[in-house]
């Protein structure tokens, strides 16, 4: 008989032995987490509750030439609390004090409010309680002062989270020049020079909170963000201002739906001043796009300066050549080149030399000259606008550069009615940048230089980089040429088309431009461009301009030269005073001659035959036919030979053969 004790001794070591199997396990699990496990675990933990956060580099900031600040990072915070970290007692004793300086800063809501806000956070165990966004620095010095905040981060609970917050000091100025850079995208200089400018991130210790936010776990960083460089642009503020409120009072006059206008430095392709201002559903102006790079249009008559240097440089034509510009119509193929001064009611021109169609910008004597002359062979006018580069992109810093666009014969869309239409700026597109770029060569004396908007770059105040003007063709054509071209842009305002800007303390040259957009559809609404381009004073000229307004209400006008011209102007009586000018009085025309021509008009009245020799060709063929006499013309340019020779006898109706070279 078994011993009952033995049974007894036996139950108590098997019911030992459970929990020390239970507690040999819970050592081998503990042996697995700590020494196999345990590392992957623990650095998932760590992921989970501690992580390595990118901290924005400060981004540069951008300047005008005159180094006023067009574009800079303001730091503001989003400003959290974590009420748990505060203690009972401190809660108690100063959560009223606080809820009422919250109340009188922030003022969305009352001091009651807070505190029932803050106290439902707390005790709902809420570590992440937003209190505002896009706080300044000065109102987060004074939140740190306030009860229970000032007792520090950890004790306190206040958390601050900085961001950048970008600022335009000149507010909406040249708001699509300076641009901005997105994740999604990027515009203007800020797209441009983003990798300048952005610098490098820093890298900070984040600890998590609840509901999946964070806090800093320290004050340092990892690695120090490394703040983005400066550029200087060459915007002049100044400038820009001017050129600003001309377009804007242009634009709100003529109720246009857009417009540009550039100012740019001629012997450097500097950019001063660039103003593009849409309007919106409620008809105000703003820095809509930025229409002088992007925008790529039929340009109009501003054009015929491409026109006119092609005709001279390649020999086919002069200043004092014929046009017969008939009654200020044209027809061609079934189609109808115009006048503008027929729909004034005027009866054309009639025939008159081809400076004069291009002051008077007369579309008929322009198109039907090309077409006579080019006809035959129009690739050698076409290849004549690609020698002067007109077919290539400026390739500017700004992005979205629009392509100009020259048809040539070999295209399938080439017509009958291509060339003329080019000769006058139809069937062409071209950006304002680009078309003012062509003027600024003229005035540059055949230089043409890239436009640009940025000059330097710099690091802490010290320049790193300068940019340098850069030269596209070194000579667009011939000094003949560009002698001659001047003058005939100097007649457009003295005579021309643009003699409502004319100004007698300065002299300016430039070409208006009328363009009826979308002109191959019938009906609707009839829209047109107007455009000016030119630059100021005429002799050593210091900037070029171009000012193009799309859309104006045709009640109120649509003519360049009364929509578009008087924009240049105020923008030029603001700047000439910077400027030595000589006067139109104290200057030589190249197409005028010293010679009295009231003199010669005495002469021609007594039936004596003054001396022509010298003199520009188109002056004196339109002196002899203003009073009555016939003129027998061979070549182009000024007079050689003329007869009868001078001092002759010759009455009104006789005919006078006059040489030209």
């Amino acid at each position: 008989m078994s011993d009952p004790r033995t049974h007894i001794n036996r139950r108590i070591i098997l019911i030992a032995l459970i929990p020390l199997l239970m507690g040999l396990g819970v050592v081998f699990r503990l042996f697995l987490l700590i020494f196999i496990d345990g590392p992957e675990i623990r650095s998932q933990a760590e992921n989970l509750v501690i992580k390595e956060m990118r901290i924005p580099a400060d981004r540069g900031n951008i300047y005008s030439s005159d180094q006023k600040l067009l574009a800079t990072s303001m730091p503001v915070f989003d400003v959290l609390m974590d009420p748990i970290s505060v203690t009972d007692d401190n809660w108690i004793a100063e959560i009223d004090a606080l809820c009422r300086e919250l109340s009188l800063v922030f003022g969305t809501k009352s001091a009651q409010a807070w505190k029932s806000y803050l106290t439902a956070a707390r005790e709902d165990g809420n570590r992440y309680v937003p209190l505002a966004k896009n706080v300044s620095f000065t109102t987060l010095v004074r939140l740190k002062e306030m009860p229970v905040f000032n007792l520090g981060k950890y004790r306190g609970g206040l958390i601050a989270e900085q961001k950048n917050y970008r600022k335009m000091p000149l507010d909406k100025i040249a708001e699509r020049t300076i641009g901005y850079d997105k994740q999604s995208a990027g515009a203007g200089l800020e797209g441009a020079f983003a990798g300048v400018l952005s610098g490098h991130d820093g890298v900070k210790m984040m600890q998590r909170i609840a509901q999946g936010n964070y806090k800093p776990l320290h004050d340092g960083f990892i690695s120090q963000p490394r703040d983005g460089q400066d550029i200087v642009t060459t915007i002049d503020t100044r400038i820009q201002d001017i050129t600003h409120h001309a377009l804007l009072r242009a634009v709100e006059f003529y109720e246009a739906d857009h417009g540009t206008a550039v100012v740019m430095e001629v012997k450097t392709g500097e950019v001063k001043a660039i103003a593009n201002l849409g309007r919106n559903a409620k008809g105000f102006y703003y820095e809509k796009r930025n229409y002088a790079v992007w925008e790529s249009t039929e340009p109009g008559s501003t054009f015929k300066l491409a026109t006119i240097l092609a005709l001279l440089e390649d020999g086919r034509a002069d200043t004092g050549t014929f046009v017969d510009t008939k009654d200020g119509k044209w027809e061609i193929y079934g189609q109808t080149v115009r006048d503008a001064n027929v729909s004034s009611g005027a009866a054309g021109y009639g025939r008159i030399s081809l400076a004069k169609a291009f002051a008077k910008s007369s579309n008929v004597g322009i198109a039907e000259l090309v077409n006579k002359l080019y006809k035959n062979d129009p690739e050698v006018f076409v290849d004549r606008l690609y020698k002067f580069g007109l077919h290539k992109q400026l390739n500017t810093e700004i992005k979205g550069e629009g392509k100009p666009y020259i048809p040539h014969p070999s295209d399938p869309k080439w017509s009958g009615i291509t060339l003329p239409w080019m000769a006058f700026g139809y069937e062409t597109s071209f950006t304002p940048l680009q078309i003012l770029t062509l003027f600024n060569a003229v005035a540059n004396n055949g230089v043409v230089v890239k436009p640009y908007f940025v000059r330097e770059i710099r690091e802490h105040g010290r320049t790193i980089k300068r940019i340098e003007p850069t030269i596209l063709n070194a000579s667009l054509c011939s000094e003949a040429t560009l002698n001659k071209t001047r003058a005939l842009l100097e007649m457009v305002i003295s005579e021309g088309t643009a003699t409502n800007i004319k100004s007698d303390n300065y002299a300016m040259a430039g070409k208006t431009g009328t363009c009826r957009l979308e002109y191959w559809k019938r009906g609707g609404e009839v829209k047109y461009q107007a455009s000016f381009a030119g630059y100021f004073p005429a002799e050593n000229p210091k900037y070029s301009v171009i000012v193009v307004i799309n859309s104006p209400n045709p009640q109120k006008g649509y003519y360049g030269s009364k929509v578009a011209a008087p924009v240049a102007k105020n923008i030029a009586d603001n700047l000439y005073t910077e400027i030595p000018v000589i006067l139109p009085s104290e200057r030589v025309n190249p197409l005028a001659s010293t010679t009295d021509f009231e003199n010669l008009t005495t002469q021609l009245n007594q039936e004596k035959l003054p001396n022509f020799k010298g003199l520009p060709g188109y002056s004196v063929i339109a002196l002899l036919e203003n009073n009555g006499y016939k003129t027998s013309i061979t070549g182009n340019g000024r007079v050689t030979a003329q007869y009868p020779e001078p001092g002759s006898r010759v009455r009104a109706g006789a005919t006078v053969q006059l040489n030209l070279q």
